[in-house]
């Protein structure tokens, strides 16, 4: 077994040949709703696997499409993901008009630390979002690939030209032959149509982005335990609510146990509570409605703490 160094030094030397890293992703909160349903996030993952084609030389590295935005983490020279990105947004506004008005950010990662947090905190991006999924079966991107079993799939090539075509949305298709469809449903029988899409493996760098972390066990807990990266990487990129409800009532009872000497939400004052959310929104940077269900408060209290917030959520 190799020593923790070893596997360390392995992660450093793959990062270092691995090219500029980039974090690009459009925004959650001011965005309208894209995807309304399964139907609509498949044409997008089919539309992400076309761009890959199109544009061989930008190594997906971990993504996740969520309803209303987009995590990417790419290796690749900038200009590249710019023209990759708008062949993706004109592909997509043909039918969903409303992503016309979204602008891709694109932030250098700069070190081996900042990578793992970004592709950890890509893979929660859908469950904390989707409260039915966990970062590991979440289907709309690369997490449920990591380290665990591929969902099942099939050739492309038992797709009639026809279905194909109507699955892209496009007249001439033009796939490799060795790639793989997978489905969004657990449940639903392969080669289903609408319901099925191009599987991430076929097109992202799957292994390469695995090969980050010393171990399955050190990617599970960068992705489940890493509280600090995830508000890090939140504050960085200006989002909202990184943690899931039952995540931050965890951090909201550490800090009742250090601050307030063990006592309960029920037992603080009016006070004491609404300092406590002063707390929980600028340490991790929780959203006004996340705040109100936790604490116990009104929307008029939180809104009137945080009304900036509460203007954009109107």
């Amino acid at each position: 077994m190799k020593s923790f160094g070893d596997l360390e030094r392995k992660c450093e030397a793959t990062f270092a040949n691995g090219g500029q890293f980039w974090h690009a992703y459009t925004s959650g909160k001011d965005t309208p709703l894209l995807f309304p349903d399964e139907r609509a996030l498949s044409y997008a993952m089919n539309t992400i696997a076309q761009a890959a084609f199109m544009y061989p030389d930008i190594v997906i590295v971990a993504f996740e499409v969520m309803n209303n935005h987009f995590h990417f983490v790419l290796s690749a020279e900038k200009e590249r993901i710019l023209s990759f990105w708008d062949f993706i947004q004109r592909r997509i506004k043909r039918f969903f008009p409303e992503i016309a008005c979204t602008k891709l950010s694109i932030n250098v990662i700069d070190n081996l630390k900042s990578l793992r947090n970004n592709i950890a905190y890509t893979h929660r991006n859908g469950y904390v979002a989707n409260p039915s999924f966990t970062p590991f079966n979440y289907p709309w991107g690369t997490g449920r690939y990591y380290f665990m079993d591929y969902p099942s799939c099939f050739p492309i090539t038992q797709l009639r030209y026809d279905d194909l075509r109507s699955l892209l949305r496009c007249r001439t298709p033009h796939l490799p032959d060795d790639c793989h469809m997978t489905s969004f449903g657990m449940d639903q029988p392969a080669g289903t149509l609408p319901g099925v899409y191009i599987a991430p493996s076929s097109y992202c760098a799957i292994k390469f982005g695995m090969e980050m972390f010393r171990n399955a066990h050190h990617y599970f807990s960068a992705v489940s335990k890493n509280v600090e990266a995830y508000c890090g990487v939140a504050v960085e990129i200006g989002d909202e609510e990184f943690l899931t409800d039952s995540e931050l009532f965890a951090q909201l009872s550490a800090i009742l146990h250090e601050s307030y000497q063990g006592s309960t939400l029920k037992t603080l004052s009016k006070s004491q509570k609404l300092d406590l959310a002063r707390t929980l929104r600028h340490t991790f940077h929780s959203s006004n409605s996340q705040i109100r269900r936790l604490l116990g408060l009104t929307q008029y209290e939180i809104d009137g703490l945080f009304p900036l917030s509460a203007c954009k959520n109107k």
